[in-house]
């Protein structure tokens, strides 16, 4: 069903000012030819002034498969019959020919993927040009801080540190080059004219991977990172010299509240419902609102605009939707770059490398494990038998007391967990990579695009999930501060949210003496904040749909044996049982607990 929404757009003059490159490089202005309602257009130097978060064409494929119940189907892969037996190229892709001295500009550089992705092009490819690597700073002096605490210093960089020894630091600094800028401002932030010249100059490869993944975001800010600094980038990418290839990050969710097998290419009743959707037109919206509404009204009122924009769409949230608009923006504005699009579903941890179990940050299941291993999760909502895809790398940020129980916290997460199809970290980067080298030799006009996905191939389902996370806290059980072991019980399941509050109420009771006033009133307002975003969450509980991957799969036919060693991205060869209890989980208790409790 789609939800009809009437906004009052107020009557605001409408400023016909472009965030465009700045004059500062010595090539010509590449938005001078940009019609007047493109989205670069729409955000004016006041608005950013004023709104402190600004500071800081699809084919066609009919592919009628559906999941409609709950039966044997929901647990067999869906693979064409072409596809059964992948065979390996004998002469492959050319991963290694096409690697050898190319130059990359990666954003979202101080991210999860961008760094598995930069410490695999350095340790497969080890005559590599340089990665400029932009860092959201203001000047040089910060991107260089954050390059050396979040980058040089970071664990997944062991191997090369262990190479070079004492002179790991001046190797980084020699073949990474940190770029303070931003992509949400004019030319990228980058200030430096010298800097830009060289990265026009030198880059092969562009890795777009930043991008705002809060599903409960303000409507304005997410379109300034997803939408228009997507357009940002490809004006950039016109403008190198010797690009080969433009790959863009975007989302396996962009198929909305569709339900069944999702294509890579988009059937035609989400391209009708897309063809609906002018891009310029709810940028102009984010802009004129934010510009009229009191500064203290517009952080609620650009959320619920932007959960009420998604529903008129058939998205989830606006993250889902600004991501959709950011593919529309590259079929429409791409002219002849070579572009590539990959949808990761969900990323959790690496598999293999650079060495297993690794992650950083308490984002999608983790918080949903750590709370489980502590006894605090006695249950969610959602059908135990709906399949999974995780591939980890966007995630939902949450506002709630972060210095509160965690019980209630975590409670939120389970929401996300049936729908978070998933895949190791590694797998998604070594496709990236193969997809790259495809492509940056190819010159097929289009825009080929790829589900870098799990659950039709090689399906995980939630009951197993929770049976695995049990299968682990069972034998290697947390402790309390005392020594004793935390006991864990098998997940429930309810059906609503109503339930889920009466879970989340009776764990208060169960797991506090204290019955004062002021924590009555705490409780009341944590039990307020899951609702609210629980609702955000809750076309998700339900959701039956499985990402076809079959472009992921004939390109896994394309490569060579040996390329199949180097870059392994096969999810049917992953044990999910194994990976869950033996890899993803420890990893949780090392890198995200930091100081796991012991285990009896």
């Amino acid at each position: 069903m789609i939800h009809s929404v009437s906004l009052q757009i107020p009557t605001f003059p409408y400023h016909d000012v472009a965030l465009r490159f700045a004059p500062c490089c010595t090539y010509s202005n590449p938005l001078a030819s940009l019609r007047r309602s493109s989205p670069l257009k729409m955000w004016t130097r006041a608005h950013r002034e004023k709104d402190p978060v600004s500071r800081g064409a699809f084919g066609s494929q009919n592919l009628p498969q559906k999941i409609t119940g709950l039966s044997a189907a929901m647990t067999t892969p869906v693979v064409s019959d072409d596809l059964k037996s992948v065979q390996a190229s004998s002469d492959g892709i050319g991963i290694t020919d096409f690697l050898e001295g190319k130059t990359y500009f990666v954003t979202g550089a101080t991210g999860l993927l961008a760094k598995v992705f930069v410490e695999k092009i350095m340790r497969m490819s080890p005559n590599f040009g340089k990665i400029y690597l932009l860092i959201r700073a203001e000047d040089d002096e910060i991107a260089i801080k954050r390059f050396i605490s979040e980058i040089i210093e970071c664990e997944a960089f062991q191997h090369h540190r262990q190479k070079f020894g004492d002179q790991y630091k001046k190797f980084m600094l020699s073949k990474l080059i940190p770029v303070a800028g931003d992509i949400m401002e004019p030319n990228l932030g980058i200030k430096d004219a010298e800097m830009m010249n060289r990265i026009i100059e030198e880059v092969d490869v562009i890795v777009h991977s930043a991008a705002d993944t809060d599903f409960d975001g303000r409507y304005d800010a997410i379109l300034r990172m997803n939408v228009v600094g997507t357009h940002q980038m490809l004006e950039l990418a016109k403008n190198c010299k010797k690009l080969h290839v433009f790959m863009h990050v975007s989302t396996a969710f962009v198929n909305g509240t569709t339900n069944g097998l999702f294509p890579e290419e988009l059937q035609e009743s989400r391209q009708a419902m897309l063809s609906m959707l002018d891009v310029d037109a709810e940028i102009k919206l984010a802009v004129d609102l934010t510009a009229t509404l009191p500064e203290s009204k517009v952080s609620q009122k650009m959320r619920e605009v932007g959960l009420a924009r998604a529903q008129t769409y058939g998205f989830k949230n606006c993250y889902e939707l600004s991501k959709a608009m950011g593919e529309m923006v590259i079929h429409r504005s791409r002219g002849q770059l070579p572009v590539v699009i990959v949808r990761p579903s969900v990323v959790e941890s690496t598999y293999q490398e650079p060495f297993p179990g690794w992650i950083e940050g308490n984002k999608v299941l983790e918080p949903v494990i750590i709370s489980y291993g502590k006894g605090q999760l006695p249950g969610l909502v959602g059908n135990p038998e709906v399949v999974l895809d995780i591939v980890r790398v966007h995630f939902v940020p949450v506002r709630l007391d972060m210095k509160s129980r965690t019980l209630n916290r975590l409670f939120l997460f389970s929401f996300l967990s049936f729908v978070f199809l998933q895949i190791p970290l590694d797998l998604l980067v070594n496709a990236m990579v193969a997809v790259m080298a495809k492509h940056g030799k190819s010159t097929n006009p289009g825009v080929p695009t790829y589900n870098i996905t799990s659950s039709a191939v090689n399906p995980l389902i939630v009951f197993n999930l929770f049976k695995s996370f049990h299968t682990h806290f069972t034998s290697a059980p947390l402790v309390h501060a005392n020594g004793t072991s935390i006991p864990v019980e098998e997940m429930k399941f309810v059906d609503s949210i109503d339930k889920l509050q009466f879970l989340v109420e009776e764990g208060m009771l169960r797991n506090s003496s204290n019955t004062s006033e002021s924590s009555s009133r705490k409780n009341k307002r944590i039990i307020e904040g899951i609702t609210r975003i629980a609702r955000v969450y809750e076309p998700y509980l339900f959701n039956r749909v499985r990402f076809d991957n079959r472009n992921t799969e004939k390109l896994i036919q394309e490569m060579s044996v040996r390329e199949r060693l180097d870059y392994p991205m096969d999810v049917r060869r992953v044990d999910w049982e194994h990976y869950i209890t033996n890899i993803h989980i420890p990893g949780v208790r090392k890198h995200v607990m930091k100081k796991p409790m012991k285990m009896t």
